[in-house]
């Protein structure tokens, strides 16, 4: 295996890597809905788990979705 190709492997987990947390992020973001300029924030526990829970599934299918 040459130099450039274990380079190019690397490069490619770590760029992988800061996706998915990137990916992740953004749905934090928008499952706590960060910005809410009307008011609408909801501070219900229960909504903000259901929440947190679409967020994750939705983590989950963007992960598998590639792999398909």
């Amino acid at each position: 295996m040459n130099l450039e190709r274990l380079l190019n492997m690397v490069i490619r987990q770590v760029m992988r890597t800061l996706v998915n947390k990137g990916i992740g992020a953004g749905f934090n973001a928008v499952s706590k809905r960060k910005g809410a300029k009307d008011g609408s924030q909801n501070n219900d526990p229960e909504a903000q788990q259901a929440a947190k829970l679409a967020a994750k599934r939705a983590r989950q299918a963007a992960k598998i979705g590639p792999r398909l």
